[in-house]
């Protein structure tokens, strides 16, 4: 196996304030609550190769995007690493590919100088051609160059996401971070712009980490799956696996939520209970109060990724017993 491209270890990242002076100040002396902090990822580890496509999946809540931004350097890391070196210790070049396609980008500027602006300031290319630059990647994402002139609002929803993936593409990325860039489409263009981000992988040789709450997308662009609750890593391993025989309660929970046309008739069993709040997690297992195999030591011990043997890890105590 080649060498990663990335490799992210121990990362988390808290939100909360001490408060002012004041506030400060009552806590000393007991007069006020603790400070609020919400571990919003927290010890994630994992490594990514060149070509591949690591699905980050999990419900809302999870840390999926905090994840995602952090490794994209959109937020500093409370702990932990990213490191994306290249051969000569460049940094690695990375772009983000955002969920609402309208609002990331700029509505003031034509979709020209929005996929054009970047590559002519890190000189990608000479200003004489960057409009020859600008409409080969608009026309490698599948839209008509000659729509260089016209501004977001003026595009359709399936439309704007390949504007934003050109704009992402410019400044010749080799990973891109896809926070559910297809979520907000309507089901036939999610195809469209799936079977477009895989098209360029093969094409131009990309890397990509896709955050996505559907599993059945996660499924059909995947390599490997990362699967994530209340901040934390709870399995990880290639995607058949993943999906075939699942090691985590929580992992299966997700999974036999999805339609398949093999199971019309099986009858829909939502995971038991809410997510717990991040801001006071439970002891032990953080999913121990919504798990059927739940047990007293996973109340009091928090489980940590272990190899299953076949390429997998989970964090659970009876992760045997699944598979």
């Amino acid at each position: 196996m080649s060498d990663p491209v990335l490799s992210v270890r121990g990362l988390g990242r808290r939100f909360g304030s001490e408060g002012d002076f004041v506030a400060r100040g009552l806590r000393k002396l007991g007069l006020a609550p603790p400070a609020s902090v919400v571990q919003a990822v927290e010890d994630v580890s994992f490594d990514l190769y060149p070509g591949e496509v690591l699905g980050v999946v999990g419900e809302s809540g999870c840390g999926k995007s905090t994840l995602g931004r952090m490794v994209a350097g959109l937020l500093e890391p409370t702990s932990g690493t990213v490191t994306r070196p290249d051969a000569e210790g460049r940094a690695l070049p990375m772009q983000m590919i955002f969920q609402d396609p309208f609002s990331s980008l700029n509505p003031r500027k034509r979709v020209k100088a929005l996929i054009g602006e970047a590559p002519r300031v890190h000189r990608l290319t000479s200003p004489s051609e960057v409009e020859a630059y600008v409409a080969d990647m608009m026309d490698r994402c599948g839209i008509d160059p000659s729509y260089a002139t016209r501004f977001p609002h003026a595009f359709s929803g399936g439309q704007r996401q390949r504007v934003g993936i050109a704009r992402a593409l410019a400044v010749k990325p080799e990973i891109l971070v896809c926070d559910e860039a297809v979520s907000a489409l309507d089901v036939s263009i999610q195809a469209q712009i799936v079977n477009l981000f895989m098209d360029l992988r093969d094409e131009l040789g990309l890397t990509y980490l896709f955050i996505s709450h559907d599993l059945g997308i996660i499924e059909h662009i995947s390599d490997r799956v990362l699967v994530m609750y209340l901040g934390r890593a709870v399995e990880t391993g290639p995607v058949d696996r993943i999906f075939d025989a699942p090691a985590h309660p929580y992992t299966r929970a997700l999974i036999d939520g999805v339609p398949r046309l093999d199971r019309r008739r099986a009858i829909y069993s939502p995971i038991k209970g809410d997510i717990p709040s991040p801001v006071d997690p439970p002891p032990g297992c953080a999913f121990h109060p919504r798990c059927p195999l739940a047990t007293e030591i996973c109340r009091v011990e928090r489980p940590v990724l272990r190899d299953m043997g076949d390429g997998r890890q989970a964090a659970c105590h009876h992760a045997e017993s699944q598979i």
